[in-house]
């Protein structure tokens, strides 16, 4: 009998929580080639309209391979989307094999109606550089708050 009372609490409680759950939000992905030398990575964001913060994206597979062995980040551009909810202030950390690609200069990259931009950069040797892409690239966003915010984030790749 005890397990059976303990099993329907367990129970309860798993779907409590599962009700609770927060849903992340979500990017597009889109990828365009402009010439033979450049990659633009295009994700048309929307944030999570509960709270639930942006889920952490992964440049898709495809696309990966064209970059890898054959482009560098060049830049990272942010801007509200037309039409959109303005989203905070936003912190974009670019990653490569646990590397944070923009050294840090991704903080505040996301604003809530001023594009903005910047250069991949080393805090390491304190300097600005552009690194070869030879792994896959994660891309994650914190500090914006704003629910079911729309903004748009360009990873610009060159040969």
């Amino acid at each position: 009998m005890k397990k059976i009372i303990a099993t329907i609490i367990l129970a309860v409680m798993l779907m409590a929580s599962s009700a609770w759950a927060l849903t992340p939000g979500s990017c597009v992905q889109t990828p365009y080639q402009l010439g033979s030398g450049i990659l633009l990575v295009k994700l048309v964001c929307t944030d999570s309209p509960d709270g639930g913060g942006m889920a952490t994206q992964t440049v898709d597979a495809d696309t990966m391979a064209l970059l890898k062995g054959n482009y560098y980040l060049y830049a990272v551009t942010t801007y509200k989307t037309v039409g959109g909810t303005a989203p905070d202030a936003a912190d974009i950390t670019v990653l490569m094999n646990g590397e944070d690609l923009l050294g840090g200069k991704g903080t505040n990259l996301i604003h809530a109606s001023a594009t903005q931009d910047t250069f991949p950069y080393s805090s390491f040797m304190s300097s600005y550089r552009f690194p070869p892409i030879i792994a896959t690239i994660t891309m994650t966003i914190a500090n914006q708050a704003t629910a079911s915010a729309n903004y748009t984030i360009e990873l610009i790749f060159v040969r």
